[in-house]
């Protein structure tokens, strides 16, 4: 299992986002505010794969450099 991003108490209602999804939110927002939400929902899929493989990339990236160990 993942852990989340920022973890809250275990009788918590909510887990939290992973960080792969807190990643690819970041990605998401940052392509909407550039180009708009599509109309169409196969152009609004093709951001959202888009941005779970820059989350994905961003966990992996950490991983390599070890950036969260350094905290």
């Amino acid at each position: 299992m993942v852990s989340p991003m920022f973890p809250v108490p275990p009788h918590a209602e909510a887990k939290g986002a992973t960080d792969v999804k807190w990643f690819a939110g970041l990605a998401m927002q940052a392509i909407i505010m550039q180009q708009g939400v599509p109309e169409s929902e196969t152009a609004r899929e093709e951001i959202a794969l888009w941005a779970f493989r820059m989350g994905q990339a961003m966990v992996a990236a950490d991983h390599n450099l070890h950036a969260s160990d350094a905290g």
